[in-house]
């Protein structure tokens, strides 16, 4: 969607400018995900609170832009798609979804790690039981062996 309104002074023409980033899902100092919002031009704009209420021809012609928009948005949201298909994932979106990647992938080797951890121990303390048995054997062996003697024939 293509902004059509034409700039009276600078700070007019920085909030075109940013409304027409964050119509095309790209906005610099914002998220790209949300509503769009009266705030949300005036914050990608970086003016300062409420500045954005100065330009009332601005905010009649950005009302029902950002109606439509938000509509539109609700819709495919609605639909089931999580993402509208002309928007493109923004980096940090991009680094959140690597993120809760990397942690499930760290929460099942951790749980795979404690497996692996319980199940060594339970082989160790059997194998020292098994060692101990060993030895007891051993040691009715020998005894064994001094009470036998040689009978000659």
């Amino acid at each position: 969607m293509k902004v059509e309104y034409k700039a009276t002074s600078k700070s007019e023409g920085l909030l075109v400018n940013a409304f027409q980033r964050l119509l095309d899902g790209k906005p610099l100092h914002v998220k790209a995900t949300g509503k769009l919002t009266l705030n949300r031009i005036n914050k990608e704009a970086q003016l300062g609170n409420s500045y954005i209420h100065k330009f009332k021809e601005f905010i009649a012609y950005a009302k029902p832009v950002i109606n439509e928009y938000n509509l539109n948005r609700d819709k495919v949201l609605k639909v089931g798609l999580a993402i509208e298909l002309d928007a493109t994932f923004s980096d940090i979106d991009k680094l959140k979804a690597r993120l809760n990647k990397a942690n499930a992938l760290k929460g099942k080797y951790r749980v795979e790690r404690d497996n692996a951890i319980a199940a060594r121990k339970q082989l160790e303390a059997e194998n020292s039981t098994l060692r101990f048995r060993v030895f007891d054997l051993q040691q009715e062996l020998l005894e064994q062996k001094s009470v036998l003697t040689q009978i000659k024939p």
